[in-house]
């Protein structure tokens, strides 16, 4: 059995939504940005379904653009949307390719054999019942929650609501305190402010198909200037700089946003909550190769069928294996391999 995915699954809900988005405004001009954020906002995945349909409304006499706007100029009748919608699903359902998670290229780069046992062939996980885990998961949790309130209700209900509803969810197994909670998204709010961001989306899945990648980044924040940037939200502390895994992964999602939003994204934030730190990333086109090259390598291993090494990084039995949770898995492979040199 594996859990990798690939190919692309059914779009026909999304194919809808964005029929409904472009009816609107008939003989008006609209920004694309406006139309992929409400494509966002009602969970629309990729914009690749956009911009097939685009194709093929235009060829079809119903579209007018330039760039970054577009014009539909006459309804499309009912019949003509499902010989349209049809079209679109025999092209995406071609798609074959393997699709990966920036989480999962930089779990592959910590060490691939954990990315096999995990992803490949679903080796149980053994994770803590209380700790670090678990509080990540509350972190992430209460700045979704927060974030999802904003605007509807006054700033503090929202900090109060999110803080509570996330350490209740993991009542029993979290160990952080409400007030550090409380405190952390006090401070991201002012950090909203301060970045000048106008619209914040939490954990919103995206795909692309031309690459092969989807996932959700903690947070894609747009900025008065029409700025993306993709927010990626660490447990922990930074400590002597970034961690490689980490950059990658953040990495990863910023490309994720700029296919989505087919506009370029030029700096990433990593905020690290155990030391209330704020790390702004400048993207290179190098950073977005390399994470890109571990994506090909993903490709190879899982078409190779052979058991990944372990992580070759510097110190990897504290670093990976200490937290990893299929390390039991992994070590009877190794007795295993011992046992068949005897």
């Amino acid at each position: 059995m594996i859990w990798v995915k690939i190919g692309v699954e059914n779009k026909s809900k999304d194919i809808e939504i964005i029929f409904k988005i472009l009816g609107k405004n008939i003989g008006e001009e609209v920004r694309l940005e406006k139309i992929l954020e409400e494509m966002l906002d009602r969970n629309v995945s990729s914009s690749d379904v956009l911009f097939l349909l685009l194709q093929k409304l235009k060829r079809d006499g119903y579209l007018e653009g330039r760039k970054g706007v577009i014009k539909v100029v006459k309804p499309i009748e009912k019949e003509e949307r499902v010989k349209i919608k049809k079209e679109i699903e025999r092209r995406i359902n071609r798609i074959k390719k393997l699709f990966v998670t920036p989480l999962e290229v930089a779990k592959f780069y910590q060490c691939p054999r954990r990315f096999w046992l995990e992803k490949v062939v679903l080796s149980r996980q053994f994770k803590e019942r209380r700790g670090k885990v678990w509080d990540g998961e509350v972190i992430h949790l209460a700045v979704k929650l927060f974030a999802s309130q904003l605007g509807k209700k006054k700033i503090q209900e929202c900090i109060e609501n999110a803080a509570e509803e996330a350490l209740k969810k993991y009542e029993g197994k979290t160990e952080l305190e409400k007030e550090k909670l409380v405190e952390f998204l006090k401070k991201f709010n002012e950090f909203l402010h301060e970045e000048k961001f106008v619209r914040v989306f939490p954990e919103k899945m995206i795909e692309s198909f031309k690459i092969g990648l989807s996932g959700s980044p903690d947070l894609i924040g747009i900025k008065e200037n029409g700025e993306i940037i993709a927010i990626d939200i660490k447990a922990g502390e930074m400590r002597r700089g970034i961690k490689k895994e980490h950059l990658l992964q953040n990495i990863g999602e910023s490309i994720l946003v700029e296919n989505y939003f087919r506009k370029k994204v030029n700096e990433c934030y990593l905020i690290y909550f155990g030391s209330d730190s704020l790390v702004k990333i400048k993207i290179s086109r190098d950073m977005k190769d390399e994470f890109l090259k571990y994506k090909k390598l993903i490709g190879k291993f899982v078409a190779s069928r052979r058991i990944p090494p372990k992580s070759r990084l510097p110190n990897y039995r504290k670093r990976v294996c200490q937290g990893c949770h299929v390390k039991p898995a992994c070590d009877n492979i190794e007795i295993l391999r011992k046992f068949r040199k005897i």
